[in-house]
């Protein structure tokens, strides 16, 4: 590691957002010419300090999956929502790197994630429903496949090509490829461009019985709260259209932890039997809890879309 990342702390750049903060990382930022470049820029550099943040963890034998992983995303979707005021291609580009990391990253919070969900459902569960070492096999089936993912997000950071994002990163939080100008109006423009996104996904994605389309409308959800942070340290009332997308969000987060949940339960199910000495009848009841739970949330979603129509 750079013998620069050296020091951290964590601090607020304005009132819209709190960042982890690099100090030592690079150079003194580059100076913008006017507010709405200043606004992308910040936003942009506090989601990179949080990348950098995490790295540093990562390397101590800390855990940070998670809020490296939300910095990321934050940085994918300013660079996907306002590409028109970068240099594409080298948006593009990095983009395209930080998908691949987060991917890595994103195989370990599954396990994370799941973990908690099955622990606190089988602590609802009466004893007398829970059959054979429900609990013991589900931590280890989860642990089997953390192991190696925590593995590849070594063997990822040990890579030339992590490398390299990472110094594109700290070149982008001193200098990113801006357009020479753009103003307020460009800002929001794509914001409303994202908004109208989110909002066509969700009234897919409710229309249909594939799972695939909620998660997409989530996807997109993000991506309009995101902007709206962004917006909001220009123009206040944009932060409160950001929070409507992230009440949108977090009920489709919560439709998508069940699909994957679902999708752990059915395999872990299967390789249940007599030959292990018990049945899959606590899986079946997790099962039918999760199918409840995707109901709730398409009846949530559904609500929610109303009121924006």
């Amino acid at each position: 590691m750079p013998e620069t990342l050296h020091r951290e702390r964590t601090l607020r750049t304005n009132d819209a957002f709190p960042v982890p903060k690099v100090e030592g990382a690079v150079a003194p930022r580059k100076a913008h010419s006017s507010t709405a470049q200043r606004a992308v820029a910040e936003y942009l550099n506090a989601q990179i300090d949080g990348v950098l943040l995490g790295d540093i963890e990562l390397r101590k034998g800390l855990d940070p999956i998670h809020d490296t992983r939300v910095a990321i995303r934050r940085v994918r979707s300013t660079l996907r929502v306002f590409v028109k005021l970068f240099d594409r291609a080298a948006a593009t580009e990095l983009e395209s790197e930080l998908k691949w990391f987060a991917a890595v990253l994103g195989e370990v919070r599954d396990c994370q994630v799941q973990r908690k969900r099955f622990s606190a459902a089988l602590d609802r569960l009466p004893d007398e429903l829970v059959l054979g070492p429900v609990r013991s096999d589900i931590r280890n089936t989860l642990s089997g496949i953390e192991r190696p993912a925590r593995s590849r997000v070594t063997d990822a950071m040990d890579s030339e090509r992590y490398v390299a994002m990472m110094a594109v990163l700290r070149g982008w939080r001193t200098e990113p490829p801006l357009k020479e100008r753009f103003g307020v109006d460009e800002l929001r423009k794509c914001f409303k461009k994202a908004r109208r996104k989110a909002d066509r996904r969700l009234v897919a994605a409710l229309g249909d019985v594939d799972d695939a389309m909620m998660h997409s409308a989530r996807k997109a959800a993000k991506h309009a709260r995101y902007a709206g942070e962004l917006c909001g340290a220009v123009r206040p009332a944009d932060r409160r259209k950001a929070k409507a997308y992230k009440k949108v969000q977090s009920v489709l987060g919560d439709h998508q932890d069940t699909v994957v949940a679902r999708d752990v339960l059915r395999r872990m199910a299967a390789g249940t039997g007599p030959y292990r000495g018990q049945n899959g009848f606590t899986y079946g009841l997790l099962y039918a809890r999760e199918q409840g739970v995707a109901a709730e949330t398409r009846l949530k979603a559904t609500k929610l879309a109303k009121g924006r129509a």
